[in-house]
């Protein structure tokens, strides 16, 4: 595939970046040449890149795999004096079961070991899965350097096709890579191919998008061109997908407007954030005037210090009292201090009984005092952060039964 000017001037920086040793994380929507850039900086680097793909990653092989790019690492070093990891589509990998494994491995390969100057990497990834697992020690992503995607310029729409017609902007926005396959037809950009890949792609960015970009969409759609939202995760994620329209408002692209995108703007729910001030913030937010809770989770006091932490930081905005029923198969580190210390927060702990595990098997956060309901919640490991939330979200449930939950409560036991 083509590249446009935008995309060769992107390749040449992301390679200097990589060549004094950096991390580079790209972020990027389906559809928005991830892939394509990635492979086109491994043509431009040359024996010293060492490429891999996190679609390729599957349960039984993730171990082989993270040896292989290690070996290929090694020999490179060895042979050049430096290496570049060129890692497509990374959190696909880092979300198997040993993704902490593979985590660790790479902050000591790029940011704690004896080599790690003489070694750059390339990390990509969609925007609704994340790039970094919560895990003791210095995060590597703190350390990386975040690189936009390449939007599409007045000169990349020149290489396609000049004088280029609105109805190309219309339908590309800024997505560089969907303008690199528009083919020209007696010399006029033939759009019907493109128009037909961005809207199939269209769902899959609603559904990749974070949520602050959802809504904008959702409000430029209905009323018009709108300024950029402030949020700058939004705002990068919606780079490929606008165009300007003047007086510092933004358009979407076509395809965002078609009925399959509409069906997925409509059925989109906002997910659960993965930040942990942004977590805790949507927990107190959802006790918001309820007096009291029971928070049903069986694995939720599987890291009982993280857990106590949370409620900690619960407690500096929330003063909602909080019970929480868990399996006690899973709460071996529920000890008397643990548990007096959440009685010092207004927060009680019970270990369910055996014979309503199955019953309680859902997540559910039940509202006592007057209102009724409650929420059903993403698990508890997505609450603290310690797995990628993905599509996870917290639904609200008017119809949750209260009392099965109160009575199981009655005969849960107090550890």
């Amino acid at each position: 595939m083509r590249l446009l000017p935008a995309q060769r001037r992107w390749v040449q920086t992301v390679c200097e970046h990589l060549i004094d040793g950096e991390t580079v994380i790209v972020r990027g929507v389906p559809g928005s040449g991830k892939s394509t850039l990635l492979g086109a900086v491994a043509r431009e680097l040359g024996d010293t890149g060492v490429t891999t793909c996190g679609r390729s990653w599957t349960e039984q092989n993730q171990d082989a795999r993270s040896e292989d790019f290690r070996r290929q690492v090694a020999a490179a070093l060895d042979k050049h004096g430096t290496a570049h990891l060129l890692f497509d589509d990374y959190p696909h990998a880092l979300r198997r079961s040993h993704g902490l494994r593979l985590q660790r491995t790479l902050l000591r390969l790029l940011v704690d070991g004896e080599h790690a100057p003489d070694i750059g990497a390339l990390l990509t990834g969609r925007w609704a899965r994340s790039m970094h697992l919560v895990s003791s020690g210095s995060p590597l992503v703190v350390r990386a350097r975040v690189v936009p995607l390449p939007v599409a310029a007045e000169d990349d729409f020149d290489a396609v096709c000049r004088p280029w017609p609105v109805s190309a902007v219309e339908a590309v926005g800024g997505n560089a890579a969907l303008l690199a396959k528009v083919t020209r037809v007696l010399d006029r950009p033939a759009l019907h191919q493109v128009h037909e890949t961005a809207e199939a792609l269209a769902p899959q960015w609603v559904q990749d998008v974070p949520w602050a970009a959802v809504g904008w969409i959702k409000e430029v759609v209905r009323a018009g061109p709108a300024a950029l939202p402030a949020d700058d995760f939004a705002a990068e994620a919606l780079a490929p997908l606008v165009f300007p329209a003047g007086d510092g408002r933004y358009d979407v692209v076509g395809a965002l407007r078609s009925e399959a995108a509409r069906t997925a703007l409509d059925g989109r729910a906002p997910t659960w954030p993965e930040r942990w001030d942004e977590s805790v913030a949507a927990f107190c937010g959802l006790l918001a005037g309820v007096p009291e809770t029971v928070w049903v989770d069986r694995y939720l006091a599987v890291d009982p210090p993280t857990l106590l932490r949370f409620v900690e930081a619960v407690r500096a905005t929330c003063g909602t009292r909080i019970r929480m029923l868990v399996d006690k198969d899973q709460a071996h580190g529920v000890t008397a201090s643990f548990t007096a210390a959440l009685t010092a927060l207004n927060c009680a702990i019970r270990l369910m009984h055996p014979g309503d595990r199955r019953m309680l098997h859902d997540r559910q956060l039940i509202f006592l005092g007057d209102l009724q309901g409650g929420v059903v919640m993403p698990t508890g490991k997505v609450l603290l952060c310690q797995s990628p939330p993905g599509s996870a979200v917290a639904v609200r449930a008017p119809l949750l039964e209260r009392r099965l939950i109160l009575a199981a409560w009655s005969r849960a036991r107090v550890p």
